[in-house]
């Protein structure tokens, strides 16, 4: 649970992904990585910067200390998961322009899942932190949605679209 909780791992992973985007379907696949990328930051820093601080939870790791399964307990607040939130918005995200790829859907969706319960299992988040991370993130992803639709249009594109 430990390295699957750990976003690091998954760096070259995400960096391989999207330069495959870009490199398969051109000026459609920099503006997706262009939302995707803006999006999750955009996400990442109202969770972290306004939800967090606004409902100032602690930690389950710091109230429950003997239970948590973590070595580092951050010192941030626990609600909503970021972590939730951030794979939430890009899974939403993803999934919408590619909805026609299933193994696509089905993968992400049990990685970002499977990354929730992580959180709760090491004891770094409680259920409701990763549920309502998991939420907004999916609201942020729609959102995100939305705006590539605009630029997509914006710039009139006529290749092939991502969703093939």
């Amino acid at each position: 649970m430990e390295f699957i909780t750990i976003k690091q791992n998954f760096y070259a992973f995400a960096v391989f992904a999207l330069v495959s985007v870009v490199l398969v379907f051109k000026k459609r696949g920099i503006i997706f990585v262009l939302i995707v990328a803006a999006i999750v930051g955009l996400n990442d820093f109202i969770c972290h910067n306004f939800l967090k601080e606004f409902f100032a939870r602690d930690r389950p790791c710091h109230v429950l200390s003997d239970l948590a399964h973590i070595e580092n307990c951050s010192n941030s607040f626990s609600f909503p998961s970021n972590h939730a939130s951030n794979l939430f918005t890009a899974a939403t995200f993803i999934t919408l322009v590619f909805r026609k790829t299933p193994a696509t859907i089905g993968i992400i969706y049990t990685f970002a899942m499977l990354v929730c319960y992580s959180r709760v299992y090491i004891g770094a988040h409680y259920p409701f932190d990763v549920l309502a991370g998991a939420m907004f993130g999916s609201l942020m992803g729609f959102l995100g949605y939305k705006a590539y639709l605009k630029a997509i249009n914006f710039a009139e594109i006529r290749e092939p679209a991502l969703e093939q």
